[in-house]
């Protein structure tokens, strides 16, 4: 079993945010403001958002056990960040050139993908879990 190690964890989820991001900006861009012009700074903003993002994260790489409600605390303002993180990014990449609507969609949005990505990262840990659990269960039926 592979050990637990809190920097790699932050650098695989913060190039996992980075990813999101860009993806999330280039949708939002493509669909709603096709005619704005980008500049170099524009290049490394999923960086430095995904940086901010990651900062609720910490507690959970760095404190071994963290209560059910210490989790959801976390979450929450997780959630919360990424929505204002993002809610800025559109103002900042789009300004007036946007309406209400796309903030409104960009909110539902984060939910929605937020919500997906711990169904997803849930799923993946369960297979492991249950992989680790046939083996522990292999191992005991042997002796």
């Amino acid at each position: 079993m592979k050990e637990f190690d809190p920097i790699r964890e932050f650098i695989f989820d913060y190039i996992t945010v980075v990813a999101e991001n860009t993806l999330s900006i280039a949708v939002v861009g493509s669909l709603f403001a096709r005619d704005v012009q980008i500049s170099f700074m524009h290049f490394f903003l999923p960086f430095g958002l995904a940086l901010v993002c990651m900062l609720p994260c910490l507690p959970t790489y760095f404190i071994e056990d963290l209560t059910i409600k210490q989790i959801m605390v976390q979450r929450f303002v997780e959630w919360i960040v990424l929505e204002v993180a993002i809610i800025w990014v559109v103002h900042f990449l789009f300004g007036d050139r946007v309406g209400e609507v796309v903030y409104i969609v960009v909110f539902f949005s984060v939910i929605f993908f937020e919500v997906l990505s711990y169904v997803i990262k849930w799923y993946l840990e369960k297979g492991e879990a249950d992989r680790v659990n046939d083996a522990l269960k292999k191992l005991r039926e042997k002796r």
